[in-house]
């Protein structure tokens, strides 16, 4: 189990060296378990028995989203009402499939493990003719794999350069303008993903997934890869500068409150933190840093 369960060996080889930065659709690789681990009748069921966790089920429609109050009932999954959403034309979103379905769960550790990246899994239940989630772009790459139907993904290039957690995400952006744009200049890719396909959305390019020129129900899982950047590594070092005594030092009120005070204190702790990180051993600190890669459990994500 692992990115090869998606993807054949030059792909994945590749992958491992240049990781993508263009949106690209691939076939599942031949002999891949994926379809019997996971598919569209065992995520049907999940929604129709109500075994699935009801705070991981998000009902949309047309990009907004029912409160969960109107599909779970005690807090549980409401299978009469989530058939009556699916009447009416909404899609399931199935969250972090890989946190209580262990054949995922056992995936996306895999993948953590040969990566060094973080790996979550949610499933998208779209009914034909309709349309679930609308135009966003995402904060780390999705690997998506089409189940069952067919889904249109309509693509746009980046408008905002390297998004990455909370940063530049388009949940905390004004979209309405940048919509109407979109709609006007139309696509700069329109892909119809077919059962068995597989595409590779990087993060920050625009989509707008739909099924509603679709005579059968859409089934998806997208592999969302929580990628590492540079500003992980400084993340974990400046969080190991706690060992520096002098940065444990307590500041007076009178250097917090008086701001040209703070501003010398902030240049003496940023010398003393430059001098630190000169100090570190950084063969030893890799070798932590790695099994933190490996093993770090993901938080929830925006």
């Amino acid at each position: 189990m692992s990115l090869r369960m998606l993807f054949d060996q030059a792909t994945y080889q590749s992958m491992m060296t240049t990781w993508p930065t263009k949106p690209a659709v691939h076939d599942l690789p031949e002999g891949s378990h994926l379809p019997a681990i996971v598919n569209a009748k065992l995520l049907n069921t999940y929604l129709d028995t109500g075994c699935a966790p009801a705070d991981e089920i998000n009902v949309v429609k047309d990009g907004a989203a029912r409160h969960p109050r109107a599909y779970a009932t005690a807090g549980k999954l409401d299978p009469a009402r989530i058939a009556m959403w699916r009447e009416r034309g909404y899609s399931f979103q199935i969250r972090n499939l890989d946190r209580w379905y262990p054949p995922l769960h056992a995936m996306c550790r895999a993948i953590q493990h040969e990566t060094g990246f973080g790996c979550y899994v949610t499933a998208f239940v779209t009914p034909a003719g309709t349309q679930g989630l609308d135009y966003h772009w995402d904060q780390n790459i999705g690997i998506v794999y089409q189940a069952s139907g067919t889904k249109t993904w309509q693509i746009w290039r980046p408008v905002v350069e390297e998004p990455h957690h909370g940063y530049k995400a388009s949940n905390t952006q004004p979209l309405g303008e940048l919509v109407e744009q979109l709609k006007a200049d139309g696509p700069d890719l329109e892909i119809e993903l077919k059962p068995g396909q597989v595409l590779v959305l990087p993060r920050g390019w625009v989509h707008n997934p739909h099924a509603l020129d679709q005579s059968a129900d859409s089934v998806h899982l997208t592999f969302v890869i929580r990628e590492r950047t540079g500003f992980w590594i400084g993340e974990r070092l400046a969080k190991a500068a706690i060992e520096s005594t002098p940065l444990r030092r307590v500041i007076a009120p009178a250097d917090i409150v008086g701001e040209a005070a703070l501003a010398a204190q902030i240049d003496e702790a940023r010398s003393t933190l430059v001098g630190w990180l000169g100090k570190v051993d950084i063969q030893v600190f890799a070798a932590e840093l790695l099994d933190t890669a490996r093993t770090e459990l993901e938080p929830d994500y925006i």
